[in-house]
């Protein structure tokens, strides 16, 4: 009897094993998929519009800042004012200030007709003709509701020591649809947006 329910312990701690080593690839199969998303440049929108024809001109980007909550890389959502989430599953596929930085120079080469675009810190042998800097102060949203672009920004002179132009813009606009593709979309139309101010004033500087 004894040996009777020491083999029966025996088939019960062996079936709670094999439990416990399947239990993990349960687990995480059935976890969320983890989705990496990147901003849209104009191009990648469908927008081909160009406000100048400067092939000559050579457009120095950076350095483009953005607030420290958004340095991570979870999306962030607000919900309030000075309330925010970040979804663990819905991630940058790489740095934000990284990725913003590509799209500013890739929409401002196209909107100038330039492909001579250096970015910061560039190569010594660029000199660049302008300069553009970008300080983000905001850059974020409500799933299906209003989508945020805050920034100041300045054009520089080649060397960098005179002030061209400057400006503090502000937009805003609806989200397509209520999930993440939707808030990407918007946030990167706010970035085309604050792109095409920057270009019609280097379209005149550059006249």
């Amino acid at each position: 009897m004894i040996k009777r329910k020491q083999h029966h312990l025996v088939r019960i701690a062996i079936l709670l094993l094999a439990i416990l080593l399947l239990l993990p690839g349960c687990i995480k199969r059935s976890s969320p998929q983890v989705t990496y998303f990147t901003l849209l440049s104009l191009k990648q929108m469908g927008d081909t519009q160009t406000l100048a024809a400067l092939p000559e001109l050579k457009l120095g980007v950076g350095p483009i800042t953005i607030p420290d909550r958004l340095k991570r890389a979870q999306i962030a959502t607000s919900r309030h004012d000075n309330q925010y989430e970040f979804n663990e599953f819905n991630r940058w596929a790489g740095m934000l200030e990284t990725d913003l930085t590509a799209i500013l120079g890739e929409n401002l080469g196209q909107l100038l007709g330039t492909e001579k675009v250096g970015f910061f810190p560039w190569a010594y042998q660029f000199k660049p003709g302008y300069r553009v800097m970008v300080d983000v102060l905001r850059l974020d949203g409500a799933l299906g509701s209003d989508v945020i672009l805050s920034a100041r920004w300045v054009v520089l002179d080649g060397a960098g020591k005179d002030v061209l132009a400057r400006g503090k813009s502000d937009y805003q606009q609806q989200a397509e649809g209520k999930d993440f593709a939707g808030l990407i979309r918007a946030e990167s139309q706010l970035v085309g947006i604050l792109s095409k101010e920057i270009a019609g004033k280097i379209s005149v500087l550059g006249k």
